[in-house]
């Protein structure tokens, strides 16, 4: 049983948000668009949710930064994945 409840922890644990979007102000930015990015290779792009959060994989080839963009926002240079998680990336209004 144990052995359950732990297994089950861990996939909540992996399903959880690990990057966050908001604005100048710390305002979560729904519907910004999170594209990963490896070094030949880019995943499909990411929504965030209505707390500017989503859930992006660690998967093979390994994502190694994260694009960021949302229409009426500068965007940034791109974010390094292997920062401690979760990530918080702010956007400034144009």
């Amino acid at each position: 049983m144990k052995s359950l409840i732990a297994l089950f922890a861990l996939v909540c644990a992996s399903c959880s948000s690990n990057v966050y979007v908001v604005d100048e102000a710390g305002t979560p930015l729904p519907n910004a668009t999170i594209v990963p990015l490896a070094r030949s290779f880019s995943w499909p792009p990411v929504l965030t949710d209505k707390k500017g959060s989503a859930h992006i994989h660690q998967d093979i080839p390994t994502v190694e930064t994260l694009r960021v963009y949302k229409v009426g926002y500068e965007t940034p240079d791109p974010v390094r994945y292997d920062l401690p998680k979760p990530i918080t990336v702010v956007l400034k209004r144009r």
